[in-house]
């Protein structure tokens, strides 16, 4: 199925919607088709909702998760640079195939490159792209810089993240 093309409406499980917050509690939140990390106090954000649904088609003991903003319109990305691999909202301004999270779950293993691995390590987890394994979602050191991955043995990675219901 291509992505974007929609179908008679399916049953989908509960959309979840949390903020993401890293170690330093600081939340996620999107400018620029970019994911920040920020204070929304200090650094004039708004702590962006993420959406969350299970990808079917993977193996679920892995907790395969699919993370989109902005009512699922926009979903997170794992892309192939000339760098290695590079975190990306999709779709790009003014794309012409838009990508829902709702038709991400009907794809199954197709979405690859939208899926992430949640790792539980107590209350707090990390994040695994499931398109590159060993590589994670990773928070910035510098405020209102974007998130990227980066590689599971890099010494100041900050892959740790906690969910917070949304009000």
């Amino acid at each position: 199925m291509a992505l974007g093309k929609h179908e008679p409406q399916e049953a989908f499980p509960c959309l979840k919607a949390d903020l993401i917050k890293d170690a330093d509690q600081k939340t996620l939140y999107s400018k620029a088709n970019q994911l920040l990390v920020g204070d929304p106090e200090v650094d004039n954000c708004c702590a962006e909702k993420i959406c969350i649904l299970p990808n079917r088609g993977l193996d679920r003991t892995k907790v395969p998760i699919f993370l989109g903003i902005q009512g699922g319109s926009r979903c997170l990305a794992c892309v192939e640079t000339g760098d290695g691999p590079s975190l990306q909202l999709e779709p790009a301004p003014l794309s012409p195939q838009d990508v829902n999270i709702e038709d991400l779950y009907k794809c199954g293993e197709q979405a690859t490159r939208f899926t992430f691995f949640q790792r539980s390590l107590g209350s707090a987890f990390r994040l695994e792209a499931s398109a590159r394994p060993g590589w994670f979602l990773c928070g910035p050191t510098e405020p209102q810089q974007p998130v990227r991955l980066a590689k599971e043995s890099e010494p100041s990675a900050r892959t740790e993240f906690y969910f917070e219901q949304s009000r």
